[in-house]
């Protein structure tokens, strides 16, 4: 049912107000490639590739085929304009490839580059050290106000494990939380590879914040394997033992012993096969939409994160939000584009079938 839920409430992001989402705080340039191998032919797989590798090729020819806006934060702000709904990025944007984004922009900076082998739905990406590593709350208060930031519907925070300033945000909301309700979605990028201390730091930042006031929801968005390796830094996985070993059974029972670990208000897990949460009242689980063989996959997570936070801004119940987040993920692999309303109907008509 959480599929026919969310057609119905498709028509009141047309037709309704519109709800103000910040996303922040990263941006890139993607420079794209496609790559060939032994005898000169385009590897179209992954596997084509790592086939090559574990036969001995060392030598591959790289052809550019693109350059594109990217950062998880900039893939966020562009589903939530897709949607409908008032985008403000504030991003490391000043590169002419981000300049023509529709919708508000702040930038602070000079963007990442990141360089992307194209294999077929899958990439193998290649990012260069870029600016963001001495980030500082202080770069977002030069270029947009602290109030403008707290007085959005919500806030979609992306790519912490790259910008690792992006705690700060989160000591500051600790201290100063606004007085109406701030849904703040939390994606932080795979932080399965990351050092468990900082990453500790990370989930000490975000309880402080959901506690600070009554106002502020905190909701980390992660996919399964980053899930589990943030349920060992902590120490959640004795309240997972003894549960059922399916895949699902599984998630449900690490997204609420995270969830209770941390102390924040929610925990969602996205996946190919479901998206599952649980809040401190609630939990759900909503099963992936399959459109057939996938064209894109990365970036897939951002647009879920994006429409949560659009469905947590207009207070909808866990199961539709993990339907809408769902839908534009699904839209988005099948298509390599980012769904507004119509598309994301059509991924409705596909579920119910």
């Amino acid at each position: 049912m959480s599929y026919d839920e969310l057609c119905d409430r498709l028509d009141r992001l047309e037709t309704g107000d519109t709800c103000r989402i910040v996303a922040l705080p990263d941006g890139s340039v993607d420079r794209w490639y496609a790559i060939a191998g032994a005898g000169g032919d385009r590897l179209e797989e992954i596997d084509a590739f790592t086939d090559q590798l574990a036969s001995g090729t060392r030598s591959f020819a790289l052809e550019p085929i693109d350059v594109r806006p990217g950062g998880q934060a900039v893939n966020a702000a562009t589903q939530v304009h897709a949607l409908g709904e008032t985008a403000t990025l504030v991003g490391h944007l000043d590169h002419p490839v981000l300049a023509d984004l529709p919708f508000e922009t702040r930038s602070m900076g000079t963007p990442a580059t990141v360089r992307v082998v194209d294999v077929g739905p899958d990439e193998i990406q290649f990012s260069e050290p870029g600016p963001t590593e001495n980030w500082r709350l202080e770069d977002l208060l030069a270029v947009i106000d602290w109030d403008r930031i707290v007085g959005a519907d919500a806030l979609c925070c992306t790519n912490w494990i790259s910008v690792r300033g992006l705690t700060s945000v989160f000591d500051r909301l600790a201290t100063a939380s606004p007085d109406t309700r701030l849904p703040i979605v939390v994606d932080p990028g795979p932080i399965d590879t990351v050092d468990p201390a900082a990453l500790e730091g990370l989930f000490n930042a975000l309880s402080r914040a959901d506690s600070a006031a009554a106002s502020l929801e905190v909701v980390l968005s992660v996919n399964p394997t980053e899930l589990a390796a943030a349920v060992r830094t902590a120490d959640a996985s004795a309240r997972t033992r003894g549960a059922d070993e399916t895949s699902d059974a599984r998630i449900r029972s690490r997204t609420a012993a995270l969830r209770s670990a941390i102390d924040i208000t929610a925990v969602v897990s996205h996946g190919s096969d479901a998206a599952v949460g649980t809040t401190r009242d609630d939990a759900a689980a909503v099963e992936m939409v399959d459109l057939g063989d996938p064209r894109r996959t990365t970036g897939a997570g951002d647009r879920f994160s994006a429409g949560l936070a659009c469905a947590l801004a207009r207070e909808w119940p866990l199961e539709t939000a993990l339907a809408l987040g769902n839908a534009c993920a699904a839209h988005f692999v099948a298509t390599g584009e980012t769904a507004d309303p119509g598309a994301l109907r059509s991924v409705c008509e596909r579920a119910d079938r």
